[in-house]
């Protein structure tokens, strides 16, 4: 019998209506399985303001070296709008730096990582549109590290979706985006530079824990949230907004009320019964060989995974794999799984004769000499009678 692991507790629940949003686009995503559970013009192209620092920020934390010093230039320091008020020839960390532009969304130390990372912001910026493609981010174009105004700087709440996965993905990034405020120095001052999150939902709500936030006269409100309950985190994004916060919050709880989290194939625990010809015994038992997990609505219950080939020859050796179970995904196509012989199983003496050319040619041989010497012996008897029956005439 095949058998289902639920991941996490489900609850039987009316189905919950998708919230109304003062958005223009907005898109739920389960990072996991990439399923995206609310789609609102989500492929349609805005400006993403400064959530463009998730795309900085993820190339500092895969090519960065967060302990290294880093010197600011007159260009970073330049750099107006939000900044954190850095200065030609100030030096300090990398990771200082990356906490600036995360929690106090600073284009001076956005500048200043991208030249640090690439040499210069135009190397950098080539960077982030690479980067971009190998994430599928096929709708997305930057021209800067910052997010401040180009007509050709723009994305998709489906695209940065995307983005805002691989930024959480980073151990260096989760703690940074989920703090509400930080210390780092402030080097010439007698004190320390005080930094703030400007994601509202961190002091609102407990069980959001990220991720960035965006604003210009041009984008509006952006805002790419991140909330964790009992272990699943959900993702969303929302642009051009004139209520990023609740939007942000009434998207994520509509996603944990309306959805729950299951393995369709658990790996070593879905199991499968496939009979074995030419084995001692009739049947093996198997095991999945990985996890196969899906987001569901509540009100629906995950289909049972069938056996593709039903059957096997032996001899099975434990860890073999002997056959494919198949489930069917949300999308509506079929996902394959291999499924491995928990069992040794032996071939029959009689499979083993069958099947090894020797044994055959002399089980063959032995029958052939046993019918040739049967019917020797009753040639033999009838003549035998025959010579009998004439003697008893003379």
């Amino acid at each position: 019998m095949l058998s289902l692991c639920l991941l996490l507790r489900v609850l039987v629940a009316p189905a919950a209506q998708p919230p109304s949003l003062a958005a223009r686009a907005a898109v739920l995503i389960d990072p996991g399985t990439r399923q995206i559970l609310y789609d609102y013009n989500g492929g349609k192209r805005s400006y993403p303001a400064s959530l463009t620092k998730m795309m900085t920020a993820l190339l500092v934390a895969e090519h960065g070296n967060l302990e290294g010093e880093v010197v600011v230039s007159k260009r970073a320091a330049a750099v107006g709008e939000t900044t954190m008020n850095l200065a030609a020839g100030e030096k300090l960390r990398l990771q200082h730096l990356l906490m600036g532009m995360l929690l106090n969304s600073a284009n001076d130390a956005s500048m200043a990582c991208a030249e640090t990372v690439a040499g210069s912001v135009e190397a950098f910026v080539q960077k982030m549109n690479e980067r971009a493609a190998q994430l599928g981010m096929r709708d997305t174009h930057f021209t800067n590290p910052t997010g401040l105004h180009n007509s050709d700087h723009y994305s998709t709440a489906r695209d940065l979706s995307l983005l805002a996965i691989q930024a959480m993905g980073r151990a260096e990034l989760r703690p940074i985006v989920r703090m509400q405020k930080a210390v780092v120095p402030w080097p010439g001052r007698p004190y320390n530079r005080l930094l703030r999150n400007r994601n509202r939902l961190l002091a609102q709500w407990q069980e959001c824990d990220g991720i960035k936030t965006g604003y210009t006269r041009e984008a509006g409100r952006c805002l790419a949230a991140s909330a964790t309950r009992d272990g699943w985190r959900l993702i969303c994004v929302v642009l051009g907004s004139t209520d990023a916060w609740t939007d942000a919050r009434s998207l994520l709880e509509y996603g944990f009320a309306s959805f729950y989290k299951v393995a369709l194939i658990a790996k070593d625990v879905t199991r499968a019964t496939l009979e074995v010809r030419g084995g001692v015994v009739d049947t093996v038992e198997a095991s999945a060989v990985e996890d196969v997990v899906a987001v569901l609505p509540r009100t629906e219950r995950p289909t049972e995974p069938r056996l593709v080939n039903e059957w096997c020859e032996a001899p099975v050796k434990a860890g073999e794999i002997v056959g494919q179970l198949q489930v069917p995904m949300p999308d509506g196509r079929w996902r394959s799984v291999a499924v491995k012989a928990v069992e040794d199983v032996a071939q029959s003496l009689w499979a083993k004769v069958l099947s090894t050319p020797w044994m055959l040619a002399v089980m063959l041989t032995t029958v052939a000499l046993a019918i040739g010497a049967l019917i020797h012996a009753a040639t033999s008897e009838a003549h035998g009678a025959r010579r009998g029956r004439q003697s008893a005439q003379m």
